[in-house]
């Protein structure tokens, strides 16, 4: 199999060139979609949000869309707001997101083989506070999303962290140092949310939020990791 993974969008619409180049089995979204770091207008953001939920929808069984802590924060079931949030689109998003999530077209998790894909990473703290087991990893934490959304908020931990420095985080928060302090046993994790200038191996972690710094995506074919760059 063939697995395409991009990097967190940010309101960025290089997806497109990428998929437009590469032939793939799965292409995998890293999430946050929206906030953009680039000056990317709030209308433009939404509009590249709605056409990679259109994309998915067209391509159920190939797509997987995560979801991020920039994503996060605009459902009106969350209050809280996180750095580059947008008063003025959360209505619209929530609009976009909410449905999605329902439908289960975008989750916090994705396992195939040995590859663990979320947006930040996941914790056996993290787990066992929120009694997910590890026989059904990938169903407990989607499904957690749709019964619990709070499981998924900010939380400082021993570190008291204000980046999310720390092993209680959640899927869409944590970091990697805490993550490699308390990573769960028997997968490489692939995740985005820290960003890289390049993407970057680190034993049983590969970080990947590289599309606004060397514009890499990953691929990984037969066992074996590449990098692609749309430009």
């Amino acid at each position: 199999m063939r697995i395409i993974a991009i990097g967190d969008i940010h309101g960025r619409s290089s997806w497109e060139k990428i998929l437009e180049k590469e032939k793939y089995d799965h292409c995998i979204f890293m999430g946050d979609y929206l906030d953009s770091r680039e000056g990317i207008a709030a209308d433009q953001q939404l509009k590249n949000f709605e056409a990679i939920l259109n994309f998915k929808r067209k391509n159920l069984s190939s797509i997987t869309l995560l979801l991020g802590n920039h994503d996060y924060h605009y459902l009106l079931t969350n209050s809280e707001r996180y750095s580059g949030f947008q008063p003025e689109i959360q209505a619209e998003a929530a609009h976009m997101l909410q449905p999605a999530i329902d439908a289960g077209h975008i989750q916090p998790c994705l396992i195939t083989e040995n590859l663990l894909f979320s947006h930040a990473g996941i914790t056996n703290t993290w787990c066992k506070k929120n009694n997910v087991h590890m026989i059904d990893l990938q169903n407990e934490i989607n499904q957690l999303l749709q019964t619990s959304p709070d499981a998924f908020q900010f939380t400082y931990g021993k570190n008291f962290s204000p980046f999310g420095d720390d092993i209680d985080q959640s899927p869409i928060w944590v970091r990697p140092n805490s993550l490699k302090e308390d990573m769960i046993h028997g997968y490489t994790q692939i995740v985005g949310h820290t960003t890289q200038n390049k993407i970057r191996t680190d034993d049983n972690l590969l970080l990947i939020d590289t599309l606004g710094t060397s514009h890499e995506y990953l691929i990984w074919e037969n066992g074996n990791f590449d990098t692609g760059c749309y430009l």
